[in-house]
């Protein structure tokens, strides 16, 4: 998949101007109040976390080169602290043929946006939408049933990001902004992460986290998939 992830972005729009938050979760009250529906066995898809350099004068140029590193680190990070925390078992996704890989970029495409959808609507935490809290009908379809096939999967796990990194010129640029009490934003990363279920397509549980980490290292990876765990609904 090429291009960046639009969910991130929007994070970014909505929470980048503010301190860092706490990690937000929406859960599909059908997994909440079944706990024993929760899937044994997941897939996890390669990550589409895409990362930039902020230069002094604030202009994000992307760096694929980092994002090499980023990827291996969160999955890393996922395959590990799943078995640690005792989740699921994760599973890696097959080397997928060109079809198999079209369908897959279609379908984290389409979660992408779907995600939007949760971040903004399906937590409920605004009243004019508490009811989508309940009416929890986020789904990306059966397309990927093929990994269930191929691998034994119940579900898959997909995350998405953005990490913006300030370069040494924007680092100066802070400190010599607050000496003439200017704030200026350094980077921030912002991740998500969710579970599909690859029968039905319906999205069982999404999880928000945002933090002035580093994605290229792998301990601010470590807590920033730690956090987004954490939301994972029922006992360890």
């Amino acid at each position: 998949m090429h291009g960046i992830s639009m969910v991130a972005v929007f994070m970014a729009l909505s929470l980048l101007t503010q301190p860092a938050w706490a990690v937000m979760s929406a859960v599909n009250p059908a997994l909440s109040q079944n706990l024993d529906s929760r899937p044994k066995k997941v897939v996890l898809l390669p990550p589409q976390v895409f990362l930039y350099e902020i230069s002094a004068g604030g202009v994000p140029t992307r760096m694929t080169d980092w994002e090499t590193t980023a990827r291996t680190n969160i999955n890393s990070a996922a395959s590990r602290l799943a078995s640690e925390s005792r989740l699921f078992e994760l599973v890696a996704a097959p080397p997928p043929d060109t079809l198999a890989q079209e369908t897959l970029d279609a379908h984290i495409g389409l979660y992408d946006r779907v995600a939007q959808s949760v971040f903004v609507y399906g937590r409920g935490e605004q009243s004019a939408w508490a009811h989508k809290k309940m009416e929890f009908d986020y789904t990306v379809g059966p397309g990927l049933a093929f990994l269930r096939e191929q691998t034994g999967a119940d579900a898959a796990l997909i995350i998405l990001g953005s990490d913006f990194i300030s370069s040494g010129g924007r680092k100066a640029a802070f400190i010599a902004g607050l000496a003439l009490g200017i704030v200026m934003p350094l980077g921030q990363s912002f991740l998500t992460a969710g579970i599909v279920d690859l029968k039905t397509g319906d999205v069982q549980w999404m999880s928000f986290d945002s933090g002035y980490k580093d994605t290229r290292d792998a301990a601010d990876v470590d807590r920033l998939m730690r956090a987004l765990y954490q939301t994972w609904p029922g006992p360890r």
